[in-house]
């Protein structure tokens, strides 16, 4: 009865908001999806899944917003108040040469004082600009706040989760965490290709006019797969040309052989009959003309290298 009472001691314990190294500031939304994960009707091994990938990953995201925050509010106020007060500390500089603090002439503090500032102003605009402070700390924290939202909208059932990505009976925790998963994975592929990948470009020549341009070609989908609903409808758009056209002009000629074949009474010749056979020429277009034979003397089943053979006699 102790070692019961000490394990759910010990689950509780797992379960508080965790704190950062400040004191001020906990995770809480571990604590607030794992006191919704164990109400819901899910495996262990799919508990486990959520516990270990998703939310291990949203609480990376929030140490890093947390850090990056701090690093974009301190370098923005450094270099806003102290470029403000390097011009004003300047303009006093030699003001005043008779007061002295502590039997050092007021310029002196002046001089220092201003040196200092713009010094740090310096190194907090060239971190800003060197670590990309700025478009990561917007980018971290909305990436954080679409994980946030895909898991309340998964727990909850809705949103993509209400049921329309299963077409067969009522949305259940069970038959979305598919879904779930592959959306959190996609959302991380998402940012590791914005942070650190960078996808391989291909440069194609373009004749325009009496120039030549190189146009880049990326890939913009080269880390994560396609979503499961619209598997087909994604893959498509990676496609080469080259593909795409070959493919077309396959399916175009394929219909109209098949459109000839059921509009217009066309009768093959067979090569026995071909050379008795009469020919005439249009005179308005110059084409030839295909003689027309009774169907009783044509034969019913015929290739079609004796079509293109006959048409080219023609």
């Amino acid at each position: 009865m102790s070692e019961r009472l000490k394990h759910e001691s010990l689950k509780h314990e797992s379960l508080k908001p965790r704190r950062s190294l400040i004191c001020c500031t906990k995770y809480k939304d571990r604590y607030n999806f794992q006191l919704v994960l164990k109400g819901l009707e899910l495996t262990d091994i799919q508990k486990q899944i959520i516990q270990v990938r998703y939310l291990d990953i949203l609480e990376n995201f929030q140490r890093r917003c947390r850090n990056y925050s701090y690093l974009f509010y301190v370098g923005h106020f450094t270099v806003t108040v102290g470029s403000l007060f390097v011009p004003a500390l300047l303009s006093i500089q030699n003001s005043d040469k008779s007061f002295t603090f502590t039997g050092e002439s007021f310029s002196v503090h002046v001089y220092w004082s201003t040196f200092v500032i713009s010094i740090l102003v310096t190194i907090f605009n060239g971190i800003l600009t060197l670590f990309k402070v700025d478009k990561k700390y917007y980018f971290l924290n909305t990436t954080l706040e679409r994980l946030r939202s895909e898991g309340w909208q998964y727990f909850s059932l809705t949103g993509r989760y209400s049921g329309h990505l299963v077409k067969h009976g009522p949305p259940s925790h069970a038959n979305q965490f598919v879904f779930f998963t592959h959306y959190t994975e996609k959302i991380k592929m998402k940012q590791v290709e914005e942070e650190y990948y960078k996808a391989d470009e291909k440069t194609a020549q373009t004749p325009t006019g009496n120039h030549i341009s190189n146009q880049i070609i990326s890939n913009s989908q080269d880390l994560y797969p396609p979503s499961p609903d619209q598997p087909l409808s994604s893959m498509s758009a990676n496609v080469p040309d080259p593909v795409k056209d070959a493919v077309n002009s396959l399916i175009r000629s394929q219909s109209i052989i098949t459109s000839t074949d059921k509009s217009e009474n066309v009768i093959i010749i067979p090569d026995s009959i071909m050379s008795s056979l009469p020919l005439s020429l249009s005179p308005s277009n110059k084409t030839p003309v295909t003689p027309v034979i009774p169907e009783n003397k044509t034969p019913e089943n015929k290739t079609s290298e004796e079509v293109v053979k006959l048409e080219e006699s023609v």
